[in-house]
């Protein structure tokens, strides 16, 4: 799990939105992440595209047993 959240930081830390971090740290698709998380593809897609609000990330890391705040990028 480290090395997911090193990646994810690494990502963030150079622009990376979080969620496409997050997403590609586990190398899931955008349905594969939307399963996961239970947030719609769509919404995945809508947050990608900008800047996520705190509930999703949350939502997300929790789905994928991540650090609460690895999405910050601290």
């Amino acid at each position: 799990m480290i090395e997911i959240v090193e990646a994810i930081n690494a990502a963030i830390a150079t622009g990376t939105n979080p969620v496409t971090a997050i997403r590609e740290a586990f190398n899931y698709t955008l349905e594969e992440l939307a399963v996961t998380s239970g947030l719609a593809t769509q919404e995945l897609a809508e947050l990608e595209a900008a800047i996520p609000d705190e509930t999703a990330l949350s939502r997300i890391e929790a789905a994928l047993g991540l650090p609460a705040g690895v999405s910050s990028g601290a």
